[in-house]
This record gives C-alpha cells, structure tokens and sequence, in this order.
C-alpha cells in the first residue's frame, strides 16, 4: 500500500477541506500539543516527532480525539461556536431579517396586504393581494427572480450569480455575499412579493433593499403553495446543523418536494413570547 493510497483511505471528507470545523481544530491542536509535551518528558525528540504526527492526522481526518465533532457541538458554548460558524454571512443584509425594527405586520396591513382572519385570531392575506402575488408567482421563474434581485441591490445582472450553499441559495456580486434565502423558490416568492408590494407601498422607492426585502419575507410565511412543484407547505420544527454547532428551528417546507421557504431560530421566537 502506497502513503498515498493509506491517507486516502484515513481521510475523512466530511470532517476536513470546507467541511473543517474550526473549533474542533483548534481543540485537538491544543490536545495535540499537551500531549506532545508530555511524551517530551520522556525523551525530547519524541515531543516534535509525536506532534507532527498528530497535526498530520487532525489535517487528514479533521481531529484526533474520536468523537471530537459531536463533543464540541455538545460541551462548548454556543456563542463560543457562532465565532466559527460557516453561515453565509450577507453583505447587504438582502433576504435575512436584517429589517426587523420595521413594523411589517403594521406596514403590511396599512398596504392591505395582511388583514384579520375570520376564523381565527391571527392574520391573513386579503383576498386581492393573494390572487395577484399568485399571478405575479406564475409568471416569475430563476431568471426574472435573478433580474429583479439585480434591480433591487443596485447592480448589473450579469456580474450577479446565485450560489447553491447546501442549506442556503446565496447570492454573489464580485465575490461578496449579498443575502441568502432558504431556496430558490424562497427568493422566487420574495422577488414576485416585492413586484405586487411595489404597487400598494407609495413610498416603497424609498425604502432600503434590506426593508423591502424584510417585507416580502413577512408576506412568504403566508405561503400556502410551493412555486417549485405545486404542493402544500407546512410549518415544522427541525433541528439545523453547521460544522459546528446544531440548534433547533422553526422552518417552513413543502410537503411533496421538502424545498424550504422560511427559517427561524426557535428562541427568537421564545424570546419575543417573553417580553
């Protein structure tokens, strides 16, 4: 067996490359280091050799101490792991609740775009706008949701892309995050929201793409349609994984094709409850 066929088969792709996590290296580079000394005690030279064995296996298998992911996600804190999190971090804020001090549910209703249910204490889509944000839905697919994004941050089309994260659509101008939305058929309806929004909102021009982004958002959880393949969607709670830590929930999915429309964490929500 040749040393490259041995460190193939050592490999753990999951744990190293983009996948690294951060934290877990870090800690088994401090562990590797402790441990290296004390075999140094015994005789020096071991100290240097034994540590360049281990930091080959934390770069080939992305830790040393078995269980080592698992360990970090459970036993370290949680701010502590948001330092190292691989979230797509957005620039100008489009597509994530970066808007929240606006009053959407206020804004929306002032726009009649949101009213009082009828049997049920809570807040629905008024008939008219419903019927048009579906119009507008039909008639809205990647390439004019791309276009009208383009629009709304102020840049051309072309030198915009849309990046598929896993868990995230992003989009990308001249290398810098722009936003993320939870699918392609998440920024589909938020850029068919925006279009209907424009004609009931007056001084809509003159709100930041942030807010009219924060808005559409606040119209998408009253989806009711998948735009990917027509099916229901339902809210659930989940539990959401990075590299390196996991937490629980809120999400909105479809429930024929599983495409994800809305996600939240599950203690803003805890927290808002409380105050």
């Amino acid at each position: 067996m040749t040393p490259s066929t041995l460190v193939d088969r050592i490999r753990q792709p999951e744990y190293t490359g983009e996948n690294r996590c951060t934290p877990c290296t870090v800690v088994n580079v401090v562990i590797a280091a402790i441990a290296s000394l004390v075999l140094g005690i015994v005789w020096a030279p071991l100290a240097i050799a034994s540590f360049a064995l281990f930091v080959g296996v934390i770069y080939t298998r992305g830790y040393l101490v078995p269980g080592t992911p698992t360990l970090t996600k459970t036993y370290l804190p949680d701010r502590v792991l948001r330092w190292f999190d691989k979230e797509p971090a957005p620039g100008y804020e489009v597509g994530t609740d970066s808007g929240a001090a606006l009053d959407v549910e206020a804004v929306l209703q002032g726009a009649q775009v949101l009213e009082e249910c009828e049997d049920e204490d809570d807040l629905c889509l008024t008939a008219d706008f419903e019927a048009a944000w579906n119009d507008e839905l039909r008639r809205t697919d990647e390439s004019v949701a791309r276009r009208r994004l383009a629009a709304l941050v102020g840049v051309d089309e072309t030198d915009l892309s849309l990046e598929d994260h896993g868990r995230w659509i992003v989009p990308v101008v001249d290398g810098t995050q722009i936003g993320r939305w939870e699918s392609q058929g998440a920024l589909v309806a938020d850029m068919a929201a925006d279009r209907v929004l424009e004609d009931r909102i007056s001084d809509w021009a003159e709100l930041t793409p942030d807010q009219r982004s924060t808005l559409a958002r606040g119209v998408r959880v009253y989806l009711e349609t998948c735009p990917d393949c027509g099916g229901d969607v339902r809210f659930t709670e989940e539990t959401a994984e990075s590299c390196c830590r996991s937490w629980e929930v809120l999400t909105i999915r479809c429930t024929d094709c599983e495409a994800r429309f809305f996600e939240a964490s599950l203690d803003t929500f805890e927290e808002e409850e409380a105050v």
